[in-house]
């Protein structure tokens, strides 16, 4: 079993509790202190290459004064078709799949620009 907590990871394994800090996950993979968050589809990617609003327009095409909620079909034809595989098979979910989050966005953007 698996169990997860603001604290870090706790796994119980032939009866015996292994427990996984989240200091011990930042030294293991190199990260910051402020590194490790909870996603949601709300929130927009903070990386200091990662401009949000260039990512909207390279990925439809339009320019845009902010970071807007945008649908499938406002993305340029291979943007959506790498989004189709993105929602079905790299970051699947239900419901609306014609939504693209910000972290959709992100993807798209990273996955075609680097």
């Amino acid at each position: 079993m698996l169990f997860s907590s603001g604290m870090g990871i706790s796994c119980l394994v032939r009866n015996k509790r292994i427990k996984i800090t989240q200091e011990i996950i930042r030294s293991i993979l190199y990260l910051e202190d402020s590194s490790i968050r909870l996603y949601t589809t709300k929130m927009i990617p903070r990386l200091e290459e990662y401009i949000p609003i260039e990512a909207c327009r390279r990925v439809t095409g339009k320019h845009f004064k902010a970071p807007v909620r945008l649908s499938t079909n406002q993305l340029t034809l291979t943007y959506r078709i790498l989004h189709n595989v993105i929602s079905h098979i790299i970051v699947p979910r239900k419901g609306h799949l014609d939504e693209v989050n910000h972290y959709d966005v992100f993807l798209l953007d990273s996955i075609l620009v680097g």
